[in-house]
């Protein structure tokens, strides 16, 4: 056994999927040093959480990935439905989730589809520009932790000549994005609450495919047993293909041949050929989550603290705002300018979110097979959930909240509502209502600075740092909210806020330690609902979530105390 022993105590972060890795690239840009472990020797090449959601797609565009994933995927295919027998005469034809116009306050509005394996990638890419890069063949055999920091033990299956390498590395902090079956779960003591469809199950493979156009995503059912579906990947040729059984399992399909010869059969359509199946996995649908996530100095994120069904594509995206709220707050515990004690609000805001996401995702579930016969032919509400039709707007994940959260701040109050009230409306948030702190902070583009350059709040909006949003009257005397903003902020730990100061008429004269911007469309201001002659101050969390609403120093002071080590 070798020791490590680095010039200071690592976060490790224990799996390499997008989970990990959006908590490594978090923590990497907020200058904190880590590790990432893989338990696996290759990187895999499949799809699976393909779908990201235009909450999922704003992260991005904070971590600074978004033009690098943009080319690599495409909005979600129409949908075709055919009829059996025969196979090929379309039935119907619909969108899985309707098409959204992009507004100002929401430019990302519909979800992208982006292979897994390839996200993974940009991510591996980006974290390489600050030193990270994956330790595959490496793997967790015993976490211990005390007060000072944590002692993972790792075996690396990977070293010279085929020997077994075992270290015990010292961590400040752990976090484990390895699965449901993963090491760290278990070694934490978190269990899984919920239920098995023992008599259901669904088989999905990466393929290439000749004979078959990429312009539709293709159903055939047989109601109330199975869907075959084949939807298009962004890689010419390349489809994803599944089947998913509700009283009808086909784990005997994970077999190549059987599987061809399963859909050759149920679709009576021999027109394509399969040319090569790249990866065939079976999952048993399983809607569950940990009564926990974390003790002590070790937490867990993404499918380690709650698996569900994929209808919805809540997984991937969820497993990123985990990973998000979790490392922020982190960074700052690590560097000594926040109490450890920050990151107990990460289970506080979590858990909420995830026990109502996992009730939609259960309920969409029982649409992923027609029912029966009839219902195939008959139109459904526009607005109405149904077969394969995803019309709750909360999937795109863009009203997710933590107003209740301890460590938010909003003069206004509550609106009446006391913690539980809040709490079961963490998912599904109050659309149309003014924003407030705990909610997502909205885009607004058209700012524009004393240089006439142009910019939006998203490419201000960072991961490393806190965005306070000081909106001023628009009077011809200077607005003494600035300078109460600027000092509050400067209380704070250095680069810890980045102070904006935005106007309406024009753009406000420099001050030290802040940017100013005209507001030149007034979009800042309507979607945070400022009156024009009013002011306020809006900090925004670097997870790109409201963390107060105040209007003078002392109620940013407030909110600043939740925060930092001050």
């Amino acid at each position: 056994m070798t020791t490590y022993s680095g010039p200071l105590p690592f976060s490790s972060y224990i799996g390499a999927g997008p989970s990990g890795l959006t908590a490594a690239l978090t923590l990497a840009q907020n200058g904190v040093p880590v590790r990432v472990i893989e338990k696996t020797t290759e990187y895999h090449q499949m799809s699976r959480g393909g779908g990201l959601h235009p909450r999922t797609l704003e992260i991005f565009h904070f971590l600074g990935i978004m033009d690098d994933i943009r080319p690599l995927g495409e909005y979600l295919h129409t949908l075709q439905m055919y009829k059996l027998p025969g196979g090929t005469e379309p039935i119907r034809t619909w969108k899985i989730m309707e098409d959204l116009p992009a507004s100002p306050d929401r430019p990302e509005p519909n979800t992208f589809v982006v292979s897994q394996y390839l996200t993974e990638r940009v991510f591996r890419d980006h974290l390489s520009k600050y030193g990270v890069h994956v330790e595959q063949g490496t793997e967790p055999t015993a976490i211990q932790q005390d007060d000072d920091g944590v002692s993972v033990t790792l075996k690396n299956m990977n070293a010279d000549r085929g020997a077994e390498k075992v270290e015990t590395a010292r961590f400040a902090y752990a976090i484990g994005a390895d699965g449901a079956k993963g090491f760290t779960r278990k070694a934490i003591g978190a269990t899984f609450e919920g239920q098995t469809k023992d008599d259901d199950g669904q088989v999905w493979a990466d393929t290439e495919i000749d004979g078959l156009s990429p312009d539709y995503w293709r159903l055939w059912v047989q109601p109330g047993h199975f869907t075959i579906s084949i939807r298009p990947k962004p890689e010419p040729g390349h489809f994803h293909v599944g089947i998913f059984g509700q009283n009808f399992d086909p784990v005997d399909l994970t077999d190549p041949a059987k599987f061809i010869d399963f859909i050759h059969a149920r679709t009576e359509r021999k027109d394509f050929v399969f040319k090569a199946i790249r990866a065939l996995t079976y999952w048993k649908p399983k809607m569950r989550m940990v009564n926990k996530f974390g003790e002590g100095r070790v937490f867990i994120t993404g499918d380690a603290a709650h698996v569900h069904s994929p209808t919805g594509g809540q997984g991937l995206n969820t497993s990123i705002q985990d990973s998000l709220n979790l490392a922020w707050k982190m960074a700052l515990a690590y560097k000594g300018l926040a109490s450890p004690e920050l990151l107990t609000t990460y289970q506080i805001e979590r858990i909420p979110v995830v026990t109502y996401m996992l009730m939609a995702t259960s309920n969409l579930y029982t649409h992923m097979v027609e029912k029966k016969a009839e219902d195939v032919k008959v139109a459904e509400k526009p607005n109405s959930s149904g077969f394969m039709k995803w019309r709750d707007q909360t999937l795109r994940q863009l009203e997710i909240n933590c107003r209740w959260s301890p460590i938010v701040h909003d003069v206004r109050g509550t609106n009446g509502l006391d913690a539980d009230d809040m709490k079961a409306r963490a998912y599904h948030g109050y659309p149309g209502e003014d924003v407030r702190a705990g909610d997502r902070a909205p885009d607004a583009p058209a700012l524009v600075d004393a240089s006439g350059k142009e910019t939006v709040l998203f490419e201000i909006f960072k991961t490393n740092v806190h965005t306070m949003l000081v909106f001023t009257r628009n009077t011809d005397d200077a607005d003494p909210i600035v300078e109460e903003a600027v000092s509050a902020a400067q209380t704070c730990p250095s680069n810890t806020i980045k102070t904006v100061v935005l106007s309406r008429r024009a753009c406000p004269k420099d001050v030290p330690g802040a940017t100013s911007y005209c507001d030149s469309q007034g979009h800042a201001y309507d979607a945070y609902h400022v009156e024009e002659h009013d002011s306020a101050v809006v900090i925004v969390r670097p997870d790109g979530y409201v963390g107060a609403f105040v209007r003078n120093a002392g109620e940013c002071q407030e909110y600043f105390a939740r925060i930092f080590a001050i």
